[in-house]
């Protein structure tokens, strides 16, 4: 899976400007409607616009497009519940390419006998899979800076307060062996007892048509069950209100801090 910085909700006002290219959000709850960017126009000669991208994809692993074209229109597009700076970097390199065609933007935007294509260069192994023990949450953000968004797992637990310091320096060793650039947590201390409330995530992802970064979260997941076994911490919270983990965050590791808190 990919943890890190994505948009979804809103555009990344200030960050990137498109000629061509509207950005479609998504709306989550029932809508369920992936965020998508995309361009309707006319072209002189669309065969060998598609054959051109066909070329632009095979450069970059990662990439994504789809297209529906009815004689001379096209609509072109990438789209997903995360679009990452890898997708909006895709998406100007695409538009370098048509301003290289004969192209021009239209109203019309109904297509009713169109041809489908999918173009993808996305290797999809690693690509969906989740936690699956139950101690991991996937969890999202609000809005941050220039409306970015975070996807990050985040571990609850409760542990002798003499492991504490142990504790967090072998969930970071994890997270640094597993390819995580960001680690904080928010606590409270108890008695002879500390409640966590940890998070792990990476930053943006794809600067310069990089791939992006993939976890093996299933590795991760393993590793953080023997960290928790090693130091005999439990799931979940000590519960109570003055309990809850409020203290913090508490930066182990961090990366872009202003998109991530």
């Amino acid at each position: 899976m990919i943890l890190g910085t994505y948009w979804y909700f809103n555009f990344p006002t200030d960050l990137y400007k498109f000629d061509f290219f509207k950005f479609k959000k998504g709306y989550g709850g029932h809508a369920d409607n992936p965020a998508e960017l995309i361009a309707f126009f006319e072209a002189e000669n669309p065969k060998k616009i598609i054959e051109d991208l066909q070329k632009l994809i095979d450069k970059h692993s990662d990439s994504f497009l789809f297209i529906y074209q009815e004689e001379n229109k096209l609509k072109i597009g990438t789209g997903g519940y995360q679009l990452f700076d890898y997708d909006f970097l895709l998406i100007q390199e695409v538009e370098k390419l048509l301003k290289n065609h004969r192209v021009w933007q239209t109203k019309e935007q109904v297509f009713t006998k169109s041809k489908f294509t999918q173009l993808y260069n996305i290797d999809f192994t690693n690509k969906n899979i989740y936690p699956n023990k139950g101690f991991l949450q996937v969890v999202g953000s609000g809005l941050k800076k220039y409306n970015a968004e975070n996807s990050k797992l985040r571990l609850d637990c409760t542990l002798q307060l003499v492991r504490k310091n142990d504790f967090i320096k072998d969930l970071k060793k994890v997270a640094t062996e597993e390819n995580l650039d960001i680690l904080y947590y928010y606590d409270k201390d108890f008695k002879d007892k500390t409640n966590l409330m940890l998070f792990f995530t990476n930053g943006r992802q794809g600067f310069n048509l990089t791939k992006k970064k993939y976890i093996d979260i299933l590795s991760f997941e393993n590793k953080i069950e023997k960290v928790i076994l090693t130091h005999n911490a439990n799931y979940g919270h000590v519960s109570g209100w003055d309990l809850y983990p409020q203290r913090g965050p508490q930066i182990e590791m961090i990366i872009e801090e202003e998109y991530i808190l």
